[in-house]
């Protein structure tokens, strides 16, 4: 979360010291179990995190980002310089979206990086997401643009398109 590339995109609005605060009461405390944290390592050394949350368990911001309940919502970064633009980060959300589904199978993620991370948003469309909208969103603490994108619940295109 120091690392100034990392940084830049989830402490505008708060220090990396209550971002990392908040991570490790998840994963020490249990606090705010609804999210799953994951941690990512490289020959047993920390490279980065997710976190993955089904959006029903959120309902103010399930709303804000007009998701169906059963949807999952995720976080990440890479925390290793060294390891961008080298392909971890597309392994990364694959490994993930695999982790999701293991445990909500066939389940859709809809995710929003910042509009203006290029690299992240690069990185969910390798995964097959598509961009859904880009638009400031009532439940983040500033109001930039966000790039809403899903990727479809298994063997189900995403909106279901009706006709009559």
């Amino acid at each position: 979360m120091r690392a100034p590339h990392v940084a830049r995109w989830w402490t505008p609005e708060s220090t990396a010291e209550r971002a990392l605060e908040e991570l490790r009461l998840r994963l020490v405390e249990g606090a705010g179990s609804a999210t799953k944290l994951c941690m990512v390592l490289i020959d047993g050394e920390p490279a980065g995190w997710c976190q993955w949350y089904r959006w029903g368990d959120y309902p103010d911001e399930a709303k804000a980002m007009d998701v169906r309940d059963d949807e999952v919502g995720a976080d990440y970064a890479i925390g290793v310089t060294g390891l961008l633009g080298r392909g971890f980060g597309t392994a990364m959300i694959a490994a993930l979206v695999a982790e999701v589904r293991r445990h909500h199978p066939g389940a859709g993620l809809v995710i929003a990086p910042e509009a203006a991370n290029i690299p992240s948003r690069r990185i969910l469309e390798k995964n097959g997401f598509r961009l859904e909208s880009v638009r400031a969103l009532a439940t983040e603490p500033h109001d930039r643009p966000m790039a809403v994108y899903r990727l479809a619940s298994s063997g189900v295109d995403w909106p279901v398109q009706m006709e009559g």
